[in-house]
């Protein structure tokens, strides 16, 4: 209701609520209408348009169809709010990466997922699924974590870590003992193909996303191309747990 400015959505009767869906999603022909027309088209009486029309602050039809000429059409999708993805934030190959990472993937012994901040919950969300589907998995989200110590005397592993821009100092320190490594290799889910982290990797599974930051230290990037990919290698890892 904060298209009207009204916020006390409790006090909105059914009826007030039909009219509301009414308005706004027929904008720009509720400006030229009468009150009886939106009352028909609405399906009330006018003296429930009206009620509504007061109840909503407004003094008048009048002021009520001004303040609606004067307002951007909320049914547009200006911001594109919820356009999050599509496959051009991947590289024409991605589908045919990921598929070899899963088949990777399902033949190690134990799979470490590796992220701090936004990118740690990632890490935590990813290890959980593929706990779910019946893999070794752990998530690590503390930096100064001993991978390694935890690691020890163990073979057939993955470490995947997940960064935004692939440079952050805390993971390419965390993943250095493994580059390299027989035992253990690393797999990248990253923002920046180029990055770091990305050329430790044995993998590299990237996405196009600016890193985006307010105040240096508060991240605000985006983490759903990211979700797509851990989303895709174990829906792979669990149709091959089928078979």
């Amino acid at each position: 209701m904060a298209y009207f400015g009204f916020k006390n959505l409790s006090s909105l009767s059914n009826v007030d609520m039909t009219i509301y869906r009414y308005v706004t999603q027929h904008q720009e022909q509720v400006v030229y209408m009468r009150v009886r027309d939106i009352a028909k088209n609405a399906h009330v009486s006018n003296s429930s348009v009206m009620r509504f029309i007061h109840k909503i602050g407004f003094s008048s039809f009048p002021a009520f169809k001004a303040y609606i000429k004067s307002t951007p059409n909320i049914q547009e999708s200006p911001t594109n709010s919820f356009h999050f993805i599509n496959k051009s934030r991947f590289p024409d190959d991605i589908e045919e990466q990921v598929t070899v990472v899963a088949d990777f993937l399902f033949q190690c012994d134990n799979i470490i997922t590796f992220g701090i901040g936004n990118s740690g919950f990632i890490a935590a969300y990813a290890a959980r699924k593929m706990a779910n589907i019946g893999f070794n998995t752990m998530a690590i989200t503390d930096s100064t974590y001993p991978i390694p110590n935890k690691l020890a005397n163990t073979s057939n592993n993955a470490i995947i870590c997940f960064s935004v821009s692939g440079e952050t100092p805390e993971l390419i320190e965390g993943l250095n003992p493994f580059v390299n490594n027989q035992d253990t290799a690393i797999i990248s889910i990253t923002g920046n193909k180029m990055s770091t982290i990305s050329r430790m990797s044995k993998f590299s599974l990237s996405y196009q996303e600016p890193e985006t930051r307010i105040n240096k230290f508060y991240d605000l990037s985006s983490q759903i191309p990211a979700v797509y990919i851990a989303e895709a290698i174990t829906s792979l890892m669990e149709k091959q747990s089928k078979l």
